[in-house]
């Protein structure tokens, strides 16, 4: 609508919003530790490559008519049979079979939640609590609809906040309530998480299992 309307500082604040706000400092940070340390073949890495291809697929197809050159180039470096120039491509379509309004309301919630830790994150960093995000134990104190989506994502929350552990604690409180302390256990040599033990076999000493699994799978040339 906006390039309709040749409306280009909408264009240009949508986009950076997108890029900056929901890709860089959320869903980017959030899937990190799963492009860099998962095995190439694990369900949740390819998952994270197939969501990064649509992303770019899509914002170069999009920034292609104000970043022309640019986007050109990124079009000539995407994987698969295309166009032979971004320019010749057109935008984005069939997007209804993104719209999901109770995901978005879910993760909304768990977002909120996020940068409420954050916060106690930074906190904890500046009293030298502790050294980085990785070196954090998260507690949470949730109940309510609130608490149940806690428990129901209660695996992945140490990959949602980015620290090694996360507790949850029932309450009987509106708001959630939150604290940071030093995790416990060891460092992985490799991804850097506190776990409660690591490998001591030669080649894989100082490795957690979840590396040591990763360092297993054979990798094809």
């Amino acid at each position: 609508k906006a390039y309709e309307d040749y409306d280009y500082p909408a264009i240009f604040q949508a986009a950076n919003h997108l890029i900056t706000v929901d890709l860089s400092a959320f869903y980017v940070d959030v899937t990190k530790d799963r492009m860099y340390t998962f095995g190439a073949k694990s369900e949740a890495r390819r998952s994270g490559q197939t969501a990064m291809f649509t992303i770019v697929d899509g914002l170069a197809r999009l920034l292609a008519p104000v970043l022309s050159v640019t986007m050109d180039e990124l079009w000539r470096l995407l994987p698969g049979e295309r166009e032979e120039s971004v320019h010749m491509a057109l935008f984005p379509r069939d997007l209804d079979q993104w719209q999901d309004a109770a995901l978005l309301e879910r993760w909304a919630a768990l977002a909120a939640v996020r940068d409420q830790v954050n916060l106690q994150i930074e906190e904890k960093r500046k009293d030298k609590t502790i050294t980085a995000n990785l070196s954090a134990r998260v507690t949470v104190e949730a109940g309510g609809d609130l608490g149940a989506l806690l428990a129901e994502y209660r695996d992945f929350l140490p990959t949602l906040f980015g620290v090694s552990e996360v507790n949850l604690k029932p309450s009987s409180a509106q708001a959630p309530a939150v604290s940071v302390d030093r995790a416990t256990g060891t460092k992985c040599e490799r991804c850097w998480r506190y776990v409660p033990e690591v490998s001591n076999v030669a080649d894989r000493q100082g490795l957690c299992p979840r590396c040591v699994e990763a360092l297993a799978e054979p990798v094809s040339l």
